[in-house]
Order: C-alpha cells, then sequence, then structure tokens
C-alpha cells in the first residue's frame, strides 16, 4: 500500500525539488511539460482505451455519487465564502471549484492504476472522463453568467464545450473509446510504438505536477487554503464514503474508488481557472500546494481503511 502511494508522490516530490533548486532552466522544463500533457499522456490514454477490455458496468450509481457529492462540497464551499468571506459570485464559483475539483489526471490516473491495475481502474476513469465536462461546465457557467450578463446563455454554454473539447487528454481518451467501440484492433507496430507511450507517461506527467507545485506559494493565505483542503481533501471523500457505501450500497471497489477519486487534491486546473479569470489567484496556488501535501496523508490513511 506504502509503496503505491511513495512510487507516486516520489515522482512529484523530484520534479518539486529540481524546480526548487533550478537545476534545469525554464525553456527545459516548459518544453518537458509541453511533451508530457499534450503528447506522451495523450497518447498513453488514448492506448488504454483502445487495447482495455471494458468491464461490465452500471455507472449510474458511481456518477451520480461522485458528482453529487462533489456538487454538494462546491455549494459548500460557494456559500462559505460568500457568507464569511464576502466574495462576489464570480469569486464564489473559483473558490467553490478549488473546494471539488482533484487532481484527477496527473495523480489520480497513476496512483489508482497502481493500486488497482488496468481493469480495476476502468470505473476511475470513466469518473475522469466526465471530470472536466461536470465541474468546468457549471463554474464557467456562474462566472461568465456574473460577469457577461447581456449574454445569452446558451452562447456561453456553447463556448463552454467548445473549450473543453480542446482538452487533448479528453480527445485522447474519447478517441480510444471509439476505436475499441469500433472493434478495429491496433495494428503491430502502431501497438509497439504506444506502449512505450503508457510506461513513459505518468512517472513524467508526475514530474511535470512536481514542476507545477514549486511555482506555488502558501504566503499570506493559509487560513483560506486550510479551509479549501479540509472540504477537498477530508469532507469531500466523507460525503462521497457515506453516498456509495450507505445510501446507494455500492459494491466494495466502487465505494473505494470514489472515495479515493474524492479524496485527491485540488487539481492544479483549478488554478489555471483563476489565472483565465484573474482571480484568487493566491488563493487557489496556496490551497493546491496545501491540499497536495495534505493529501499524502490522507490517501495512505483511506488505502489502510480498505485493506490496500
Amino acid at each position: 500500500m506504502f509503496e503505491a502511494i511513495f512510487s507516486v508522490f516520489a515522482y512529484v516530490i523530484i520534479g518539486f525539488f529540481i524546480k526548487k533548486i533550478n537545476i534545469l532552466p525554464q525553456k527545459i522544463i516548459s518544453v518537458f511539460d509541453f511533451i508530457s500533457f499534450n503528447i506522451l499522456l495523450p497518447f498513453a490514454v488514448l492506448a488504454y482505451f483502445w487495447k482495455i477490455k471494458f468491464p461490465d458496468l452500471s455507472a449510474f450509481h458511481l456518477l451520480i455519487t461522485f458528482f453529487g457529492s462533489g456538487i454538494l462540497i462546491f455549494m459548500i464551499g460557494f456559500y462559505i465564502s460568500r457568507k464569511y468571506l464576502n466574495f462576489a459570485s464570480d469569486n464564489c464559483a473559483l473558490f467553490g471549484l478549488g473546494s471539488c475539483f482533484g487532481n484527477s489526471v496527473a495523480l489520480g490516473i497513476p496512483l489508482v492504476y497502481s493500486i488497482l491495475g488496468p481493469i480495476n481502474a476502468m470505473p476511475y476513469m470513466v469518473l475522469v472522463f466526465f471530470h472536466g465536462f461536470v465541474h468546468f461546465t457549471y463554474t464557467t457557467i456562474i462566472i461568465e453568467g456574473y460577469r457577461n450578463r447581456k449574454n445569452k446563455y446558451i452562447l456561453i454554454i456553447f463556448k463552454t464545450i467548445i473549450g473543453l473539447l480542446k482538452n487533448i487528454v479528453l480527445f485522447g481518451m474519447l478517441a480510444g473509446i471509439l476505436l475499441n467501440f469500433s472493434n478495429i484492433n491496433p495494428p503491430k507496430i502502431i501497438s509497439e510504438y504506444l506502449d512505450p507511450f503508457t510506461k513513459v507517461a505518468l512517472p513524467s506527467v508526475l514530474i511535470s505536477l512536481g514542476f507545477g507545485l514549486a511555482a506555488f506559494k502558501l504566503q499570506h493565505q493559509i487560513k483560506t487554503a486550510l479551509i479549501l483542503t479540509f472540504l477537498k481533501n477530508l469532507l469531500h471523500p466523507l460525503i462521497a464514503f457515506i453516498l456509495s457505501k450507505y445510501l446507494f450500497q455500492m459494491e466494495a471497489l466502487l465505494v473505494f474508488i470514489v472515495t479515493i477519486a474524492s479524496a485527491l487534491p485540488s487539481g492544479s486546473q483549478s488554478y489555471y481557472f483563476s489565472y483565465r479569470y484573474n482571480s484568487l489567484q493566491d488563493i487557489i496556488s496556496a490551497n493546491v500546494l496545501l491540499s497536495t501535501f495534505v493529501s499524502f496523508f490522507t490517501l495512505s490513511l483511506i488505502l489502510t481503511l480498505f485493506g490496500y
């Protein structure tokens, strides 16, 4: 169990300290990040979904539990930021996103894959596929609706969908699924070229995650970051666990997947949202760093409780 956690976080720590001690030029780091997220990971995900044999899975309760708990946490974060921090609605939406959106790709895929293997990890990959679509869509609608009250919501929704379709990782998943269900077997030569991507992609993405975390700072925002980290690392998985185990009485594997997916630390893409809208950048970046650090202990605790 701890071997899986250490094997994942070790790469993150390596990237973090490489960035902190400046032994690589920023240009090389930028190229490494680009290759990791825009070439290696999409091809690895494509190969994974193309070659995998999909298990017989009813995803309804899985999706309802994961996204229902996430939206509930979003609403709690939204309320706290409005009631006690006096944020405007657009900033409340960013705060809510930081409290519910986890690092499902860069950290989650390597972690869950190493713990469960390719077949048992499939339900988790279903959550990853819809993760951005669900949370980014309603967050964008709230922000754009507040900031551009004169625009029609249908136009806002359309722009949101177009933006999500440009996500290269989601595109890789979709392409792999389409090829899989088209019953097109990957030619041997293509399979041989894709296999190295799957082996190299996940470590390189984790190192890139470490690069990104090294740029974030906790200064002056530790108290607010603690609120977000509590919501994301503790309350979110607790609610997801209760819903999956006691309300929907899901099988043990799915309860674990929903819980571990909900316990993942705040995703760096929530910071990109704050950067894109030029708001709460200090708070969100501090939360991503703190949440990732705390997740080493909370994820280890969850694995222990579930017997992995």
